[in-house]
């Protein structure tokens, strides 16, 4: 007999754990992901990529605002197990106790970077590795036992956007490969270590904004940590800016002054490929950014004379 799966999900590394399931010999009975939001002016609704991916494999879903609501419904499908990723809500110990046990897909080496952001993170603090870790589900946020985890390289050139796919695709191998032996007790979970917890949550709106008092390096892995969303901001003249790629500036291409002292956040020059920002300990350039109302595009599209961004402009 076929074991039933329930699965909680939301964004798209989610779609890539659902994915994984159907590779396996497993009957999916439910899919419970974030309810509908509504975007835009317009106020038009926008579901999540799990929905998305649901409705065109003709699977159950639920969409509790709470899902200590939805109870009864969950345990009336009968499942054996739950498995999870990135699905936005803590999931109550009562709903727990209804399966066999509970998996969670999280996106890093526990227990390093506990928590909603995980991904995010590791970019932010310029890590060069991160991982996938299948864990079992307990009340604590992902306090779990572990087991197993893979890890992956974080090159320089990764966003939060090119990493969430390349750690999708090895969930998705990982959730084929060991699931069905973490259901049939092959593979038995290790204690996580809670000498060396640390924490990755999420973001506010105003802890998107960029510290131009702080040094290259991490001005630009906050700047890929923030993209492709939320993307960083920063204001010039109470206009709100968006930042979403800046690069090092290279030896060969020091020419500015000496002379002058300049403070964080001050704008020294603009070129065709984008504008030269002061940071806490030297400087970098600014290579795509979207003003209020307008589209993302390319920094050196402002390199004219009527441009708000002038030499001795501040970003703050």
């Amino acid at each position: 007999m076929k074991y039933k799966v329930i699965f909680c999900g939301t964004p798209n590394i989610a779609v890539d754990v659902l994915k994984g399931l159907e590779k396996i010999d497993i009957e999916i009975v439910g899919v419970i992901t974030q309810p509908d939001k509504f975007i835009g002016r317009k106020k038009e609704i926008k579901f999540s990529e799990v929905k998305q991916y649901s409705l065109e494999k003709k699977y159950k879903i639920l969409q509790p605002i709470k899902i200590k609501d939805s109870y009864e419904e969950i345990k009336n499908l009968k499942a054996d197990f739950l498995v999870t990723c990135a699905f936005g809500q803590f999931i109550p110990q009562n709903i727990l106790d209804l399966f066999k046990n509970c998996i969670n897909v999280h996106g890093s080496i526990l227990p390093k970077y506990r928590g909603g952001s995980p991904i995010q993170y590791a970019i932010m603090n310029g890590d060069k590795q991160t991982g996938v870790t299948l864990m079992k589900m307990i009340k604590q946020m992902d306090a779990g036992e572990i087991y197993v985890t893979e890890k992956i390289d974080i090159l320089d050139t990764d966003d939060s956007g090119s990493l969430f796919l390349k750690m999708g695709s090895l969930a998705n191998k990982m959730i084929e490969k060991y699931l069905i032996d973490i259901f049939e007790n092959k593979i038995q979970g290790v204690k996580q270590d809670e000498t060396k917890a640390s924490f990755a949550y999420n973001l506010s709106n105003q802890e998107e904004k960029i510290d131009w008092s702080k040094s290259n390096v991490e001005i630009i892995n906050f700047i890929k940590s923030q993209s492709p969303s939320p993307i960083a901001f920063t204001f010039l003249n109470n206009e709100r800016i968006k930042i979403k790629k800046a690069r090092l500036i290279k030896e060969d291409e020091i020419f500015i002054s000496l002379m002058k002292i300049f403070v964080p956040g001050e704008i020294i020059n603009l070129d065709n490929e984008g504008i030269i920002v002061q940071t806490g300990d030297g400087i970098l350039k600014v290579l795509e950014l979207q003003r209020a109302g307008k589209k993302m595009g390319s920094a050196g599209l402002y390199n004219f004379s009527n441009s708000p961004f002038l030499p001795t402009s501040m970003f703050k």
